[in-house]
């Protein structure tokens, strides 16, 4: 699938993410691509702008944002564990929680 990607969201980075400032960046950059228009969110555990509360603290431990390339289509997965890290990803479908009926929310 990588290989579909067209000159609008080949610059997204397909990476790792190691420190939660990283994922915060990253988080930035996605708020600019979708204001942009170049990326539409097609699932969210969390909104972007409550990432971290008044006193930059996590609001959660797990957090996974899901977005689609506006002109190509590509799917990408940004999930990121304040324990562990992340990655930024390209997934084959858009998530869908009715598909993991064992897994619980936070």
């Amino acid at each position: 699938m990588a290989g579909n990607r067209c000159e609008q969201c080949e610059n997204i980075m397909v990476r790792e993410i190691i420190s939660p400032q990283e994922y915060l960046f990253c988080a930035n950059s996605l708020v600019g691509l979708l204001i942009a228009g170049d990326v539409e969110m097609t699932f969210s555990n969390c909104p972007l702008g409550r990432i971290v509360d008044d006193d930059m603290k996590f609001t959660k431990n797990r957090y996974f944002h899901q977005f689609r390339c506006t002109k190509c289509g590509t799917i990408y997965g940004m999930l990121f564990n304040t324990k562990t890290g992340g990655e930024i990803r390209i997934n084959d479908k858009v998530f869908n929680p009715a598909d993991y009926p064992d897994k619980k929310e936070e």
